[in-house]
């Protein structure tokens, strides 16, 4: 089947085709040159000459028709034909979605005869990430292939025992939005998702999704062990603060040590051998770790500065009391000052700024919002609700009620804005937008009592020092989060690890029941090159005969 790329390609086509007039005029032109005859009278050449151009023939045809062939293929070439034609497909009764960091050497074997049964039974094999890329079955059987599906865009990276942590480490997929995309990309089709069930991949409220998708989480083994940061609060000391990440929680404990005066091993529980590099010209301290980035020895305290104007000093007690008791968790050293609006940052720059007030913040804090820091505003306005702050995940604390919330704020349906604190109902109460090198915290609500129960409750020092660390850390703290969503979240299925064949094939609807969707794939190659070719092959034959023309008429004459 042929066609063309556009109809700027035919009419090109249909244009060149006029040239065949070219070769056929030219060969009616250029006539056999005569011979000489000796005659006695030149009464005879005028009729002989009307006799010629009435005899005009066609002579040496063959030759005329590789001219004419030769012209046609270029013409075809311009106008870029396509040879189309139809594979045949399989038909697909499903799909199966596997997330990559399910692409592990100690996970992938116990999901394998539970996933070959569905692609047995028709179900295409696809990763459960931007794209849907299909899993060839060449790839299912090689390790090597799989390992570097693993690594696709989106994917998390996991190693066996930690998992790689970067600074550049990527946003991890939101398996919510990818579910809602993959029902609205594949309708009327049975889905199986198979994936883990880390919290870090569901943020945000559960959407609601068709029932004709099933979701399998399966628990990635192992935990994580890292080095959050490091400072040298006073002269001789060295404190770093370690992170450990599991299913149920995400913890870290401050180890306290003699600063070395020079390079040095350092020896922590839990952590490989770690080496100190003291400070060298203008780099700073480090401590290197087998395989990981860096950490910075921090040699500055946490800058904060507070500002509140008459109706948030109640609001700012209880934010320096909170701060106070988080410091405790901290490598370094909290160096807290009151603000103003004039506050003059060129001394030292802050880490943390907290604008209380119901005017916008000036533009000498949202810069330095820009070069680094952390802006922290609160509502300026908010209507009455009966809600809670959810702390799942969070911290472990009775519920916090929320009673004024500015409900107003539209900041979280941007898709720079990420939401970390929410109520019952899924509407955002603290929510984080990067700005230059910093960014800016909004609560909706405010810290006084009047407003919400959060200046009561112990879990205020625990959420701020969750902040904190997440700006000091060298890691993002979503690299190495590895807390768990409760399964009843997704309403999963039986385990694929515990499904033999013949109860997968059980499970499986009938072969009249399940909708089979027939894939049209066409296959398209372009003829351009080849034509090109052809032509070039018949110019060829064609001078080769017009120079042996030439020769046999050169030695007739003689």
């Amino acid at each position: 089947m042929f066609t063309s790329y556009s109809l700027q390609d035919v009419m090109a086509g249909l244009l060149a085709l006029l040239g065949l007039v070219v070769p056929i005029a030219i060969h009616l032109w250029n006539r056999r040159p005569g011979q000489t005859v000796q005659v006695g009278s030149v009464r005879w050449l005028a009729a002989a000459a009307n006799r010629r151009l009435r005899n005009l023939r066609l002579e040496q045809v063959g030759l005329l028709l590789l001219r004419v062939a030769l012209l046609a293929l270029l013409a075809l070439a311009v106008a870029q034909p396509l040879w189309q034609r139809s594979l045949p497909q399989p038909l697909v009764r499903g799909h199966v979605l596997l997330s990559p960091d399910l692409l592990r050497p100690d996970v992938l074997p116990a999901l394998r005869p539970g996933i070959d049964s569905l692609r047995r039974r028709g179900f295409a094999l696809q990763l459960f990430a931007p794209g849907f890329r299909a899993v060839s079955a060449q790839a299912w059987t090689n390790p090597d292939s799989l390992a570097k599906l693993s690594l696709a865009p989106g994917a998390t990276a996991l190693a066996a025992g930690a998992p790689v942590v970067s600074p550049t480490a990527l946003v991890p997929d939101d398996y919510w939005a990818r579910a809602q995309q993959a029902a609205d990309s594949f309708p009327d089709q049975p889905l199986r998702i198979v994936s883990g069930a880390a919290r870090q991949h569901f943020s945000g409220p559960r959407p609601v999704l068709p029932a004709r998708l099933t979701w399998q989480t399966v628990p990635l083994p192992d935990s994580a062990v890292w080095l959050a940061g490091a400072a040298v609060p006073k002269a001789g000391t060295l404190r770093l603060q370690v992170g450990r990440s599991g299913e149920d929680a995400t913890t870290f404990r401050v180890v306290q040590l003699a600063l070395p005066r020079g390079a040095a091993p350092l020896s922590v529980a839990g952590l490989p051998e770690l080496h100190y590099q003291p400070a060298q010209a203008a780099l700073p301290a480090t401590i290197e770790l087998p395989g990981r980035p860096a950490v910075t020895v921090a040699a500055d305290p946490l800058r904060v500065v507070i500002y509140a104007d008459a109706a948030h000093i109640e609001s700012a007690r209880y934010a320096r009391a909170a701060l106070q008791a988080a410091a405790i968790g901290l490598p370094q050293r909290l160096d807290l000052t009151t603000g103003s609006p004039t506050t003059d940052f060129a001394k030292a720059a802050p880490n943390w700024l907290f604008w209380l007030s119901d005017k916008p913040a000036p533009a000498s804090w949202q810069q330095q919002a820009q070069r680094g820091a952390q802006l922290w505003q609160e509502a300026r306005a908010g209507a009455s609700v009966e809600a809670e702050l959810d702390l799942t995940g969070l911290a472990t604390a009775p519920p916090v009620a929320i009673s004024r919330l500015d409900t107003t704020a539209t900041q979280a349906a941007k898709t720079s804005v990420l939401v970390l604190w929410q109520d019952g109902t899924g509407r955002p109460v603290l929510t984080h937008q990067a700005s230059g090198t910093g960014g800016s915290y909004q609560l909706a609500t405010r810290l006084q009592p009047t407003w919400s129960g959060l200046p009561d409750s112990p879990a205020l020092p625990e959420l701020f020092l969750q902040l904190l660390r997440a700006t000091q850390s060298e890691a993002p703290a979503t690299a190495i989060d590895l807390r768990q969503l409760d399964a009843r979240q997704l309403s999963a299925s039986t385990s694929l690890v515990s499904q033999t064949t013949s109860s997968t094939a059980a499970q499986q609807p009938s072969g009249s029941d399940a909708p089979l969707t027939a894939r049209q794939v066409v296959a398209s190659t372009a003829l351009r090159p080849w034509l090109v070719l052809a032509a070039l092959v018949l110019f060829a034959i064609e001078r080769w005969l017009a120079a042996r023309r030439t020769s046999l008429t050169s030695t007739s004459s003689l």
